[in-house]
């Protein structure tokens, strides 16, 4: 990283690079989205888990309830960045399993491990093992259905704004 104040150009290089991510991602509006960079992506996993942790903190003291028990869901094969991150930041880990059937995280489980104290799930792009993408949409979708059948609502599903 080099310092933006000494070399401003290279900002607007960041935000040309996060910009064709979120076009390649299919972001509805490129243009009114945000993007960062960090140094690598571990503080990238780091501050995105501190964001849910904090959203769902806040949210929970809102409604009037506790907040000492958050947990976070991914795939066992989630890099160790994520194991780190509940660790340091005091969040249960919560690991669905992968197997013949089901060699990433698809979202047909999530029912198992989802719950009112869960700040997030985790989908990979790019699975270290076999190099594949987890099904962002479907997992959503998975998200979206166990709210309408049970009420559980996990933070990334309520905003309205997922990959689609």
């Amino acid at each position: 990283m080099v310092d933006k104040d000494e070399y401003p150009r290279t900002a607007a290089v960041e935000d040309n690079c996060w910009r064709i991510l979120a076009s390649l991602w299919n972001v509805p509006d490129v243009e009114d989205c945000i993007g960062t960079s960090t140094i690598g992506s571990s503080e990238a996993c780091m501050l995105g888990g501190l964001a849910l942790k904090r959203r769902w903190q806040l949210a929970r003291r809102a409604a009037g309830l506790p907040t000492e028990r958050p947990n976070l869901v991914m795939s066992s094969a989630v890099q160790v960045c994520w194991e780190k991150f509940c660790n340091y930041f005091e969040v249960e880990a919560r690991y669905v399993p992968i197997d013949e059937d089901h060699p990433c995280l698809d979202g047909s489980r999530l029912e198992e491990f989802v719950d009112e104290n869960t700040i997030g799930v985790v989908a990979i792009m790019g699975v270290t093992y076999t190099g594949m993408y987890e099904p962002v949409k479907e997992i959503a979708a998975a998200l979206d259905d166990l709210e309408r059948r049970t009420g559980t609502t996990c933070p990334s599903t309520s905003t309205g704004r997922r990959a689609r």
